[in-house]
């Protein structure tokens, strides 16, 4: 914005005219011409130099200015943690460290644009003392009138004007660079939809899968992939479970499934096409993942649960609520659906939160239905009914839920076991919670 300010444009709007009175200056005092081009390499050349440096601060004041915005925002939204932990003396001196940092960075740069500008303005005296002081010699020797020296000395000052003004210009091009440069990098960011991409539409998807030779990795100079699968097929309306440890890449493998991330290398087929080439509406509109980071937002509960499906009525929301157990959380409010909640779910229990999210997903009817750890935050009360009343909703939907809890294991009929990154067992429930006993004995 500063770049394309009146000022830039009305330097550029004067350059012209230095050319017209350099001819003026030419017709009516000559010899005095030579002063001024001796002074524009002077006034030039200092601003080249200075480009480098100022490049140089530019992308480290933008690179601090970005570190330090994200480290507010992880203040603000980690507060209790640091509370809790007694860090608050590390964040502060951390805070400190980055303005301090941030403002060296700019005292550097207004000192070097300040240096230029003073330089300029010095010259221009110095060139206009010139001219009087050439132009004085040449009116006493007869050589020039005192009319034109008075020209003379009034365009001097016009025709450097807008060379002075054009340092300042480089200056703030060095910043509107850097700046362009980070906005190229969010504009170059992969969409879901790219202009002039040919997706295919899909009236309906029933979540039959094929991975081949998936590789994946979060960090592309790690040395080792997060996922490596050679060969894994997923058929319509089964029910799955991925076990594992800690790390295993269960969740990595519900993300691949979900269309949310792409394997670097390899395939993701889902009903016979590949992932990638299907129109990303159409595969949320038939699949829903209910991962452990899921977040609710500030507003009722009713805007909550139908996000996804905003057509739905509030008998529909009321059946999916008592089919996760939360009709009695709602039903005990006065607002009933209309009862508000804070950003982030803030002042609901973990249980709370988890029976809200599970129904925010259940409302919308998908097809194919990827859970990861959708019993985490329940007691095992509330989970036994979870899960009984899911048993009888499920009917013919693909499921594919990854997690710890064994009675979670009764929804599903194979075992899918992960293990650093691969698949190391997959087979029916029975064979593989027989393999594992048989290990464990």
């Amino acid at each position: 914005r500063e770049l394309v300010t009146s000022t830039t444009i009305g330097a550029l709007a004067d350059l012209p005219f230095f050319f017209l009175f350099l001819v003026i200056f030419w017709i009516i005092g000559w010899p005095l011409v030579f002063i001024i081009l001796m002074a524009l390499p002077l006034i030039i050349i200092p601003g080249l130099l200075i480009q480098k440096p100022l490049a140089r601060l530019s992308n480290e004041g933008m690179r601090e200015s970005s570190i330090r915005n994200a480290m507010l925002v992880e203040a603000v939204q980690g507060i209790e943690d640091i509370k809790l932990l007694r860090a608050e003396p590390r964040f502060q001196n951390q805070w400190n460290h980055l303005n301090e940092v941030s403002a060296d960075i700019s005292k550097r740069q207004r000192f070097i644009s300040g240096l230029l500008l003073t330089w300029t303005q010095e010259l221009q005296t110095v060139m206009y003392a010139l001219v009087v002081l050439t132009g004085c010699f040449l009116v006493i020797s007869g050589d020039m009138t005192t009319g034109a020296l008075v020209g003379c000395s009034i365009l001097s000052s016009r025709m450097v004007a807008p060379l002075a003004q054009i340092s300042g210009v480089m200056t703030r091009w060095q910043q509107a660079k850097v700046a362009r440069q980070s906005l190229d990098e969010l504009m170059k960011r992969p969409v879901d939809q790219p202009e002039r991409s040919n997706l295919i539409h899909r009236p309906v998807l029933l979540g039959d899968y094929q991975l081949q030779n998936i590789s994946f990795s979060y960090d592309s100079e790690a040395q080792r992939p997060v996922l490596n699968i050679k060969q894994l097929q997923i058929k319509a309306g089964e029910k799955i479970a991925i076990l594992g440890r800690n790390g295993a890449g269960k969740s990595t493998l519900l993300q691949l499934l979900s269309g949310m991330q792409f394997a670097q290398s390899g395939r993701v087929m889902l009903d016979e096409l590949d992932l990638s080439l299907i129109d990303p509406a159409d595969v949320r509109r038939d699949m829903g993942l209910l991962n452990q980071n899921a977040h609710l937002f500030f507003g009722t509960i009713r805007e909550n649960l139908t996000l996804g499906s905003p057509l739905v009525n509030d008998e529909e929301i009321f059946d999916t609520l008592g089919m996760v157990g939360g009709l009695s959380f709602v039903q005990s409010r006065k607002e009933g659906l209309d009862y508000p909640i804070m950003e982030g779910g803030t002042g609901l229990s973990g249980g709370q939160k988890q029976m809200l999210l599970l129904a925010r997903l259940l409302i919308r009817q998908p097809n194919i239905v990827l859970l990861d750890e959708p019993t985490a935050a329940l007691d095992e009360v509330s989970e036994k009914q979870l899960i009984d009343r899911l048993k009888l909703w499920l009917g013919h939907r693909t499921l594919v839920v990854a997690t710890h809890r064994m009675a979670v294991l009764s929804l599903v009929d194979r075992i899918i076991v992960v293990n650093d990154g691969q698949v190391v067992m997959d087979g029916s429930k029975e064979q593989v919670l027989a393999n594992n006993k048989g290990k464990a004995s």
